[in-house]
């Protein structure tokens, strides 16, 4: 059984502090999303690619949204239901040009 990169390079495993948090928002300000095998050690971080480019796209992006969806979007994904069924891909497609006139394309 192969082990996980994470675990032969003896990085930290586990929750993530509010420095480290801090530190993984610093870096990609400064250099930007991309080159997540830099990641770690721009930020001064004991931590594995993978767990920073995770941290990042899942929680501390910004305009990730979270909680309940606004009236006006549950409309448009029941519409959206209604006229597409079951087919889920054609309504992301659809959720991701209602979205492009609030975010950029790239946070969806």
């Amino acid at each position: 059984m192969n082990t996980p990169m994470c675990a032969s390079l003896g990085v930290r495993k586990g929750s993530w502090t509010e420095q480290e948090d801090f530190l993984l928002r610093k870096c990609i300000q400064i250099y930007g999303e991309g080159k997540w095998h830099l990641v770690p050690a721009r930020a001064g971080l004991n931590r594995c690619r993978k767990s920073c480019r995770l941290r990042w796209l899942n929680y501390l992006r910004p305009h990730i949204k979270r909680g309940d969806f606004a009236p006006d979007e549950v409309d448009l994904i029941l519409r959206l239901h209604k006229l597409l069924g079951n087919r889920q891909v054609y309504v992301f497609i659809r959720l991701r040009s209602f979205y492009s006139k609030v975010y950029d394309v790239r946070d969806l």
